[in-house]
């Protein structure tokens, strides 16, 4: 199997997002995964954001627009928690930038999200936090049940975004024949509005594809 095949996978099985370097560093050479990581770029499936990090995105085939699948805001606050740091989202900042409040951290780190440069500001209150914590216990029966009672509970339904299309580009690149059904999608809404961390997501996932094999 070709190395940006198998980036291809790796990348589409992943909850977030965002995709680091390092994420698929382990799948080849250096060169190698530079070669596939430009070839992914070129297909508009990811988009650089930054020095090795790059977000999952969808390309026009009609104009060649490449856009980004989860809001610019939802991006950065990804980025920085999968780089360990906790940041906020300024209420105020301006439509042309992404302001963010690192609090005392030191970041240098440049990056634009769908051409809006993220700004770095310290320590304002009243921001929105972007990084959650969770203890639900995860079910392995009846997951399908638990996902819909959930859903019904914070009132989410499933809406077909520009990740839908990614992913569905992604299936037709990979050659991958699974199919989404009815559980994952509203797992996938569910996530949308932040009512699933991604580890919630990646277990309630996981054991809904075991329970469907099981029967």
């Amino acid at each position: 199997m070709k190395l940006e095949t198998r980036m291809l996978s790796s990348i589409k099985h992943r909850a977030s997002s965002v995709v680091l370097r390092r994420d698929v560093a382990g799948l080849g050479s250096a060169s190698q995964v530079s070669e596939s990581i430009k070839a992914l770029l070129d297909k508009g499936v990811i988009a650089r954001i930054g020095n090795g990090i790059y977000a999952k995105s969808v390309k026009n085939p009609d104009t060649g627009e490449v856009r980004i699948i989860a809001t610019a805001e939802d991006i950065a606050a990804e980025v920085f928690q999968k780089l360990g740091v906790t940041v906020r989202v300024t209420q105020n900042g301006s439509p042309n930038a992404i302001e963010v409040d690192i609090g005392s951290h030191r970041i240098n780190r440049r990056l634009s999200i769908a051409g809006r440069p993220v700004i770095y500001v310290h320590q304002r209150p009243g921001n929105r936090l972007l990084t959650t914590s969770s203890t639900r216990q995860i079910p392995t029966k009846g997951v399908a049940q638990f996902v819909a009672s959930l859903a019904l509970e914070h009132r989410i339904s499933y809406q077909r975004t520009a990740g839908d299309e990614w992913a569905e580009t992604i299936t037709k690149l990979s050659d991958d024949t699974v199919q989404s059904d009815e559980t994952s999608n509203l797992l996938v809404a569910l996530k949308r509005a932040r009512k699933l961390t991604d580890h919630e997501m990646a277990a309630l996932l996981i054991n809904h594809l075991r329970e469907k094999r099981r029967v």
